[in-house]
């Protein structure tokens, strides 16, 4: 092998020598050379298949026992505070309430009521108030007012009655004359009216299906009249009687209310003279007066919005006879969740004048009287909401057209200035009003109210240019206070201004008609002992502020009262 090797390199060697030389030479080598060959064998192991396919092993983890330390720790529970009352509190079935102030002013009211039923509910209730005390420089001004109700709930399984009666005696006096001299004596100029009434409401209930009709019939009737027991005027007697019967009605179809309203109101007024020897024409006077309502709406509403439409028709007949048609329109709208809710409608309706609703008004009229109704259309716009749990408010414009507004004027055919007749007076009104209200649950509630009136008339004449007695602007201020469960303190501010006197009319020398700004304070306190005893003051026109609610009657000046109230 190594021989072998020797001459492939000589051979290599000559070539290249060859190659390079220009002129190359032939060298010739012969050697022996030695070639091993291995012997050959026979192969004896036989063929076989790899399989290449390998198993995996299966691996096996031991059980590990750790033992980890524990520890049980008790955590103390506060023990709950159980308040063990009665189911219901315990209900006094009588209330007592008894006073006395100056001006000789007695105070005293009853009531008595059924304790828990679940089918009828009845009571009474009697209140009497008077003063024996007198006004400084003027006529006898002594009153006393005695009410009274008897009142029922009745309810079966589907129906329920609610029936009432009520009367009223009230005595006072014409005290709108000046009397420095104390001439005048107790019994002059004395007047006392009285009234009895009831009522009677039947009406379904349902506290399951709010798809079905609902209805109520009911019916009223009140009769009054005065005992004039004047000596120095004409002495005339009044007599009112009214009787009502209506239904109300509405039913709930999805998303829609429909409601109606039906009623037929009558009233009979009538007046004459003790002393027959007057001209009949002159000495009695009677009228009758119906008017028939109706008033169908429908209300639709989404989960934001509402929408109130309909119409209120109104026969006046037969000292106005005519058909009146007032438009009932309401939308409303509800933005951020209720805290603020914009508003507009249309509405208004007619209103039955009568002796008694005029007397209640002012109790210093002339029974002679001409009646009118009072027809109302009412536009307005505004918004109100919650700002806050606490807080609310509301705001609004609004706009009336109204025809026969009573106003009260003093006479001076039948007294000296000291009673009044009415006029009635065609008006526009431009309200500007609104409220702001806090509560605090129960500890702490405040009421600001405000409202701005702009009165015009159509109407010409002395007579009519003015709106008397009524006050151009209203501020009211007030609140209650709740403190500890046992001290209860209500407080009101009530400031008016811009009221008119009519001295101008049978006064040609009178050139103020300004009635002056009403600026009254009332506080009430009541301390609480027991559920069933407590002890009150009440002190009312805290300025001592000698304002005229109708011109030529000033009120009473500071006036305190005091009482109790018990339970039994």
């Amino acid at each position: 092998m190594n021989n072998l090797k020797s001459i492939l390199f000589l051979s290599a060697l000559i070539s290249f020598r060859s190659f390079s030389q220009e002129d190359p030479e032939t060298w010739t080598n012969i050697t022996i050379g030695e070639r091993i060959i291995s012997p050959a064998y026979r192969i004896t192991e036989n063929p076989v298949i790899v399989d290449t396919i390998i198993s995996s092993p299966t691996a096996q983890y031991p059980l590990l026992n750790r033992h980890l330390k524990t520890e049980i720790i008790v955590t103390e529970i506060e023990p709950s505070k159980i308040k063990i009352v009665e189911k219901l509190d315990k209900l006094y079935p009588g209330y007592v309430r008894l006073g006395i102030g100056n001006y000789a002013s007695p105070l005293g009211e009853i009531y008595y009521n059924s304790m828990r039923n679940r089918r009828a509910n009845y009571g009474v209730a009697i209140k009497h108030n008077s003063a024996f005390g007198n006004i400084k420089d003027y006529a006898p001004s002594t009153f006393d007012k005695t009410s009274g109700s008897v009142f029922g709930d009745f309810f079966t399984t589907n129906f329920r009655f609610q029936p009432e009666l009520n009367y009223l005696n009230h005595g006072y006096h014409y005290y709108g004359i000046k009397d420095t001299a104390n001439l005048i004596g107790k019994d002059s100029l004395y007047n006392r009216v009285q009234g009895i009434g009831g009522s009677f409401k039947f009406s379904n209930f349902s506290s399951r299906d709010s798809a079905k009709l609902m209805f109520s019939i009911y019916t009223r009737y009140n009769y009054f009249h005065d005992f004039q027991k004047e000596t120095d005027t004409l002495g005339l007697n009044g007599k009112n009687n009214l009787f009502s019967i209506g239904t109300d009605m509405h039913y709930k179809f999805k998303k829609n209310i429909f409601a109606g309203t039906f009623d037929i109101n009558y009233n009979q007024y009538n007046f004459n003279l003790e002393d027959t020897s007057f001209a009949v024409g002159f000495s009695e006077h009677e009228e009758m007066n119906w008017l028939i309502h109706f008033r169908p709406t429908i209300t639709t509403y989404g989960r934001k919005w509402k929408v109130t439409y309909g119409v209120d028709l109104n026969i006046d007949t037969p000292a106005d006879t005519s058909f009146k048609i007032i438009p009932v329109v309401e939308a409303k709208y509800s933005l951020f969740n209720d805290m603020f809710i914009p508003y507009v409608g249309v509405d208004g309706g007619v209103k039955q004048n009568t002796y008694y609703s005029l007397n209640r008004t002012n109790e210093f009229i002339l029974n002679r009287l001409d009646l009118h109704n009072t027809r109302t259309i009412h536009a307005y716009g505004g918004i109100k909401g919650t700002l806050s749990k606490t807080i609310s408010f509301n705001a609004r414009f609004s706009y009336k057209n109204i025809d026969n507004l009573p106003l009260f004027v003093n006479d001076t055919l039948f007294s000296d200035k000291y009673r009044f007749g009415v006029i009635y007076n065609d008006a526009n009104v431009i309200s500007i009003d609104g409220s702001f209200s806090y509560q605090n649950a129960e500890k702490l509630k405040i009421d600001l109210i405000g409202e701005y009136n702009i009165y015009s008339s159509n109407i010409v004449g002395l007579l009519y240019e003015n709106f008397w007695h009524l006050p151009t602007y209203v501020f009211t201020l007030r609140g209650n206070y709740n403190l500890f469960e046992k001290i209860y303190i209500k407080a009101d501010f009530v400031l008016k201004g811009g009221r008119k006197n009519p001295a101008v009319i049978f006064d040609t020398a009178t050139t103020e008609s300004e009635m002056g700004i009403i600026a009254d304070a009332n506080l009430h306190v009541e301390y609480r002992y027991s559920k069933r005893l407590s002890a009150f003051l009440q002190f009312n026109n805290l300025a001592a502020q000698s304002y005229q609610r109708w011109y030529g009657y000033p009120v009473q000046g500071f006036q305190v009262l005091g009482g109790v109230t018990f339970g039994f």
